[in-house]
């Protein structure tokens, strides 16, 4: 069996390029399996990943380093059920020291397991941070910069968001930064490109002992404890059939308030369930989207997950979030009934193993 540990800050777009990975495997007759990991408990990329008939399993209210035992359940859990030949393990976008933590724990207690690191980086954030930029706090810089250091793989995703200037540009920057390490340019809605990376994946010779990194774990913990988490469970109900066009309206106010705040955001995702298709939409720190309803496709209630990691405090996240829901429902007539919810920051990171290698 081969891990594939998928790291990489918030935004980077590794659900979606996992996602369609394991869509192409699975044509081909593969067993394959995912877990998704988060510092809270309700998670929009499990029910985007599951909405594929793909397998898949939860290490939630922290990371797997901080969760190596429940790690190690849930790749049992999925080998016991399915068989897979491949699992696809997406760490939290906040965490980093995969290798002392995860890798080498892997290859020390299960030595048949390959593991493969790969860390997802933003075409467009990536120059910026590597420039000095100071769109993050220079704490959380440190566990984004720290998270390319170690990636056995390096991709520079979403490169469709830059023109071929502004691409040689990065790669000249990458080559110079990260000389002799993997690097590979990727659209994940290409599948050329996900079919490379998946080759690369599958010929890459792990090493016996994989290095590790010197981390500064009183300032990767600060790091962390300068974003805030929430996690909302919403129903959406309208008398006249305006439940997803509602859903729709909440998010780009929620989306545009942040904005006018001007929190750097790490993730904006929200899952849209209305009976009959399930949509994810997703706000990162260079992309904002507007949305509109469909003509002629709307309903009479809808579900809606928030998973929100925005740079300030919860409990002005939750403020905001909370006005955003009382705005909408003055200005419709439909009733948006909250379920489950939670506004934290991050633990500091206590891996349960941590194997260095020099």
């Amino acid at each position: 069996m081969q891990v594939y540990l998928v790291g990489g800050f918030l935004g980077s777009g590794k659900t979606t390029a996992i996602q369609q990975a394991c869509t192409m495997l699975m044509r081909k007759g593969e067993s394959v399996g995912v877990i998704t990991n988060d510092q809270g408990q309700q998670l929009v990329d499990s029910g985007f990943i599951a909405g594929f008939n793909i397998p898949v399993e939860e290490v939630v209210n922290g990371c797997f380093c901080c969760n190596y035992s429940d790690f190690e359940k849930r790749m049992a859990t999925l080998q016991q059920a399915h068989q897979p030949s491949v699992i696809f393990a997406e760490s939290v976008g906040s965490c980093t020291d995969l290798a002392a933590t995860v890798a080498n724990p892997l290859k020390q207690f299960h030595p048949h397991i390959k593991t493969v690191i790969t860390v997802f980086a933003d075409a467009a954030v990536l120059p910026a941070l590597l420039n000095g930029s100071r769109i993050l706090h220079q704490q959380v810089s440190y566990i984004y910069k720290k998270q390319l250091d170690e990636a056995d793989v390096l991709v520079i995703n979403k490169t469709d968001l830059l023109n071929a200037e502004q691409l040689e540009e990065v790669m000249q920057l990458v080559n110079t930064r990260f000389a002799g390490k993997v690097v590979l340019c990727q659209n994940s809605l290409q599948l050329d490109d996900v079919r490379r990376w998946l080759t690369i994946l599958n010929n890459f010779q792990s090493p016996a002992r994989r290095k590790t990194l010197e981390i500064d774990y009183d300032e990767y913990g600060a790091g962390e404890a300068q974003l805030a988490w929430l996690d909302a469970a919403l129903e959406i109900v309208s008398p006249g059939n305006h439940a997803v066009g509602t859903a729709l309206d909440l998010i780009n106010k929620i989306g545009m308030a942040i904005n006018r705040y001007q929190w750097p955001v790490g993730h904006l995702k929200f899952f849209l369930d209305d009976g009959r298709r399930q949509r994810k939409i997703s706000f990162t720190l260079m992309n904002s989207p507007s949305l509109h309803a469909e003509p002629g496709n709307d309903t009479g209630s809808v579900r809606l997950l928030i998973n929100a990691r925005v740079q300030t405090e919860p409990q002005a996240l939750q403020k905001l979030i909370r006005e955003m829901i009382n705005k909408v429902q003055s200005e419709t007539d439909c009733t948006i009934i909250e379920g489950e919810s939670a506004a934290f920051q991050p633990g500091f990171p206590k891996p349960e193993h941590r194997i260095t290698v020099p």
